[in-house]
């Protein structure tokens, strides 16, 4: 194998043990037990190129495979597809001519997952469906892929949904997406309730217990406690047609939040998930 002239050579020290500690975190790990092996499967979520973490890749995986002796698969997860083709191409370590090392992720991105929006097949898949949701999550296609996801939950048990929901809402990472997972949750009746409706609702408890003491009788505090339920509500719907973005004028905001009918909110709250426009909610 040739190589250019060599300029200096450098002895270094033969021990390669860390000195200080080096943290080795993967996002998910998993160990697969298949009957004739054991794969241990290293699970990592891209939002955008880096080098450094290509390198920390092959680190891990060298890690993995001498301390647990079995094969390592590294799976990468990418919410654009940009950022999916960059993660396919081979990590080299070693000279052009002879590569000592290569690092080839399976990458799973928004050009090779498809967007699940018929929900008979979300509910004969529905993990794969929740994994449609998080590589998607940066696509235009995310609010019909969540959509449908919330419908095939009503299907299977009502734990496992919760735990799907979570998960969905983990996944789906910072941004509009998981603002509209949140929204979609809170019209559902899982033990899960997203964070944006609990807001609300926490609120509004909060106001009608303060309410009630101030007027120092039992019939203040119940007045309270409802007065302060029907203002979670309003400000549930408020919050979520402000997360899909659409415009509330301030005669659309003063019915909202004058409305005293428990039924009637909870009819808004639904109608806010799918609304076109804020004039829909009261169709």
């Amino acid at each position: 194998m040739p190589l250019p002239d060599t300029v200096k050579v450098e002895i270094m020290n033969v021990d390669l043990t860390d000195l200080t500690p080096v943290p080795r975190w993967v996002d998910t790990l998993l160990k697969l037990h298949l009957p004739d092996r054991q794969v241990i499967a290293a699970i990592e979520a891209q939002t955008n190129r880096s080098e450094e973490k290509r390198r920390r890749w092959a680190r891990y995986l060298a890690h993995l495979h001498d301390t647990h002796q079995c094969d390592v698969l590294l799976i990468v997860t990418c919410p654009t597809a940009a950022t999916a083709r960059w993660a396919r191409q081979p990590y080299v370590v070693g000279l052009p001519q002879w590569h000592t090392l290569t690092v080839r992720p399976l990458v799973l991105g928004p050009d090779n997952i498809p967007i699940i929006t018929d929900v008979p097949q979300a509910i004969e898949d529905i993990n794969f469906t929740v994994m449609s949701a998080v590589v998607h999550a940066k696509s235009p296609s995310v609010d019909a892929i969540l959509n449908t996801l919330s419908q095939a939950l009503h299907h299977i048990d009502k734990g496992e949904a919760a735990e799907l929901a979570e998960f969905t809402e983990s996944g789906l990472g910072e941004g509009q997406a998981r603002d509209l997972w949140r929204t979609l949750m809170a019209t559902q009746t899982y033990t899960y309730v997203s964070e944006l409706r609990a807001k609300g609702r926490e609120e509004g408890r909060v106001e009608g217990r303060e309410e009630g003491r101030e007027e120092g009788r039992t019939e203040g505090r119940e007045e309270g406690r409802t007065e302060g339920l029907i203002e979670g509500e309003a400000k549930s719907i408020l919050l979520m047609l402000e997360v899909r973005g659409l415009a509330v004028t301030d005669e659309q905001r003063r019915r909202i939040t004058s409305c005293t009918d428990t039924d009637q909110l909870e009819g808004w709250v639904r109608r806010a998930v799918t609304a076109a426009g804020t004039e829909d909610l009261f169709g």
